[in-house]
């Protein structure tokens, strides 16, 4: 969900102030000085970041947030398939990596189980196809071959393909990783209470009056507008959408692809996804608006700590059986 820095005010005033505790107490906290909420912005991975957290001294949180952002960095260079000396970029052109970073063992591992459990609707072997589609060039037999997330050995001491001329992108999941690394950073120096968004995604931690994070979910088909709101707390939220990267009127045709017809999903205009972690929310909301309505519901009914708000195209607003109540 591409999320202007206004738009993303828009969610953290309709959400208040509480970020970690109990809202009377950090009102109250707050007006006596006791604790200051910090806010800094950050332009990362092509879109805005933002970083919210409580703390005792603002220099102390300050200081934290600076770290959090090389982190955060540090893991964008990681997970990036643009840069050709890195891991990925290794990957991509030689058909090999060895001694890979852990982080990126670790989602690789997560990005080919999201492979298996959607049975190929998600797939980070996708990269041909959207090269060619890039380039205007027809999707040819010989690209399709390529497209098998079944074919990539990920192991601690290396990543590789079982196919010649194969390459992957984490762009449908990296974001996700990176905001939880930024969750993750702040936790490691002391801040449980905070927020961190890029571009829509984003982990809601703590309460509002015992309701949660009041959420707006946008429009998408009446930009700067809300759809439907919901309350969450404790949980990662990430939205995709036909309207973010469309390029046709009628938003048939869009960034979203599915690996395994090369042609963008019909039958939704959105989905926003609630799940434990930003990296589960990311995959999933792709995910979802590839497989569908009927096959969306039925794989969110065998995931217990997820849930999502389908869109169609029609404006229908469909809930999974534990999506909040909007």
């Amino acid at each position: 969900m591409s999320l202007s820095r206004r738009d993303f005010l828009k969610i953290t005033a309709l959400a208040g102030a509480a970020v970690g505790v109990g809202a009377p107490l950090l009102r109250y906290l707050l007006a006596t000085g006791a604790l200051s909420k910090v806010a800094e912005t950050h332009y990362l991975m092509g879109t805005i970041v933002n970083i919210v957290l409580v703390a005792e001294r603002e220099e102390q949180a300050r200081e934290a947030i600076q770290k959090t952002v090389g982190k955060m960095r540090d893991l964008i260079l990681i997970y990036d398939h643009r840069r050709l000396d890195g891991p990925l970029g290794q990957l991509n052109a030689n058909g090999v990596t060895h001694h890979p970073p852990r982080e990126l063992v670790a989602v690789m591992r997560q990005a080919l189980h999201f492979g298996q459990l959607s049975n190929g609707a998600f797939d980070i072997t996708v990269k041909p196809l959207l090269d060619a589609l890039q380039k205007q060039q027809p999707v040819t037999q010989t690209i399709r071959d390529l497209i098998d997330y079944r074919q990539v050995v990920v192991t601690e001491e290396s990543i590789s393909f079982s196919i010649p001329n194969m390459a992957v992108t984490l762009d449908g999941i990296a974001k996700g990783c990176v905001v939880d690394g930024g969750v993750e950073a702040l936790r490691q120096l002391g801040f449980e209470n905070v927020l961190v968004e890029a571009g829509g995604d984003m982990m809601l931690q703590g309460v509002q009056d015992g309701d949660g994070w009041r959420v707006g979910i946008a429009h998408p088909r009446s930009p700067g507008n809300i759809i439907a709101e919901f309350f969450a707390q404790n949980q990662a939220v990430a939205t995709s959408g036909d309207y973010m990267n469309s390029f046709s009127t009628d938003h048939s045709s869009h960034h979203i692809i599915d690996p395994r017809t090369g042609h963008s999903p019909s039958h939704l205009a959105s989905v926003t996804v609630l799940a434990p972690s930003v990296l589960e929310a990311d995959a999933l909301s792709t995910t979802l608006m590839v497989l569908g309505i009927r096959d969306a519901l039925s794989l969110l009914e065998a995931l217990p700590a997820a849930s999502a708000l389908l869109i169609t195209k029609d404006l229908e607003l469909i809930r999974s059986s534990r999506f909040p109540s909007i």
